[in-house]
């Protein structure tokens, strides 16, 4: 268990954590920080590294090298304490077959040790439009529908961080929406979102952008920081952020 001095510092440390599929640097001295009841957009093209820096946050993808600290505890040795306070959905969630949606719920609980969760599984399922098809199997289901059910398994645990790949890419608009205005629940309540992503609803305020190219973090703070560092005018847009930090860091190179 964590002690105080834990507790006053960052929630969730990253220190240079690098990651190679063989002689590719997936990812290359990745350093953030993330404090209780920061939502934080990972932003950046396909095989930016968005992905695997979650699994590697997550304990699912051990890094190269660096560390990665949970409430100041190295999650290289502490696996079932990270298991405890972090959950990763990924973009494609894996379900068992022979269980019902409300079965995996059920299931999910019973792994963590919960009781009394029956009426906050229904309530999510509720939420997510799934109450319907409680009893259906998943492998039925549409892809939202499915991320769904995922998210309602991650939600009904409460983690300290959750990590969301590509949340908003399976949902139709109005989900999208419903599922921010879900997510600014819980971080007002004081849970840590990561959530990488190509789109986001017009409304969506995170608290930092984290912007990676190449395995690399190109630029990252609050929003209206990369507006003024990265010279954007007008909406700031996930298409606007991109292209002003790959636009910045070429122009960095080619002064160097």
């Amino acid at each position: 268990m964590a002690d105080k001095s834990q507790e006053d510092g960052p929630l969730l440390k990253v220190a240079d954590v690098s990651f190679k599929y063989g002689s590719l640097n997936a990812l290359s001295n990745i350093t953030l920080e993330a404090s209780p009841g920061q939502l934080i957009a990972l932003v950046g093209r396909n095989g930016a590294g968005k992905s695997t820096l979650l699994k590697c946050i997550a304990g699912w993808t051990q890094a190269t090298s660096g560390e990665v600290h949970i409430l100041g505890q190295s999650i290289k040795q502490n696996e079932r304490f990270v298991r405890e306070h972090v959950v990763l959905v990924p973009d494609t969630p894996p379900f068992y077959d022979e269980l019902t949606a409300f079965e995996h719920l059920q299931f999910n609980a019973q792994v963590h040790g919960w009781q009394d969760w029956e009426d906050e599984a229904e309530e999510l399922l509720r939420k997510y439009g799934l109450h319907a098809n409680r009893n259906a199997f998943p492998f039925a289901f549409s892809r939202g529908m499915r991320y769904k059910l995922a998210l309602c398994m991650a939600l009904l645990i409460e983690p300290k961080i959750l990590l969301l790949d590509e949340p908003l890419g399976p949902l139709d608009p109005v989900s999208a929406d419903d599922l921010w205005e879900e997510l600014n629940g819980h971080r007002n309540d004081g849970m840590t979102i990561l959530l990488s992503s190509h789109q986001l609803p017009q409304e969506a305020h995170p608290d930092r952008y984290v912007i990676m190219e190449q395995g690399e973090i190109i630029a990252q703070g609050s929003p209206d920081g990369l507006r003024k560092s990265l010279h954007i005018e007008g909406p700031l847009s996930l298409d606007a952020l991109l292209r002003s930090a790959i636009k910045s860091r070429k122009a960095v190179k080619a002064d160097a």
